[in-house]
């Protein structure tokens, strides 16, 4: 056992020799492992291997643009780093028009949904009833038996298109915590 100083603080800390050596040893490929295995790519049921390797070039490419701008002075850590790309991707996703050629209609929809102002607004009716539409969070999620939870609203957003319960499914879908 070595005694090494804690890296906040002024403690003390025992660890193995051999864990002290690797650490002092490690080098980009083993902190590149550790740190991508905090977000798992692979999915258990893709069958096709070339998504399979398609997900975990982006994800290496991901960490190799957060080193480099780490090694430029960037202050972000590796999360961070990560969320504001993705902001900056959908950014720049939704302002072109000639992008949005390439871009699958749900993603920019996701996209509209997430910039936008949206108001809930009551289910527009042809006759004197009162008419309602499937909320679309609340039909995403599953009862005990696995079937499909059908809800009936009597809200929606104009904007998007969409039935929305009021509470809390209209703050759902309109913000990232919905994907």
């Amino acid at each position: 056992m070595m005694e090494v100083k804690a890296k906040k603080g002024d403690s003390v800390k025992l660890k193995t020799k051999a864990i002290v050596f690797y650490n002092n040893s490690m080098g980009g490929v083993d902190r590149s492992d550790q740190c991508l295995s905090y977000y798992p790519v692979a999915r258990n049921q893709q069958r096709k291997y070339y998504k399979k390797i398609f997900r975990h070039l982006l994800n290496q490419i991901v960490w190799n643009s957060f080193v480099i701008f780490k090694k430029n002075g960037g202050i972000l850590n590796h999360i961070d780093f990560r969320m504001k790309l993705i902001e900056r991707l959908i950014e720049e996703g939704g302002s072109n028009s000639s992008s949005r050629n390439f871009v699958s209609p749900k993603i920019s929809e996701n996209v509209v949904r997430l910039v936008g102002r949206h108001f809930p607004s009551y289910v527009e009716s042809d006759c004197s009833k009162k008419t309602s539409r499937k909320c679309v969070v609340c039909n995403l999620k599953m009862n005990d038996n696995g079937k499909g939870i059908r809800k009936e609203t009597r809200f929606q957003c104009k904007d998007c298109n969409v039935g929305l319960c009021a509470v809390p499914c209209f703050e759902k879908y309109l913000t990232v915590t919905f994907l």
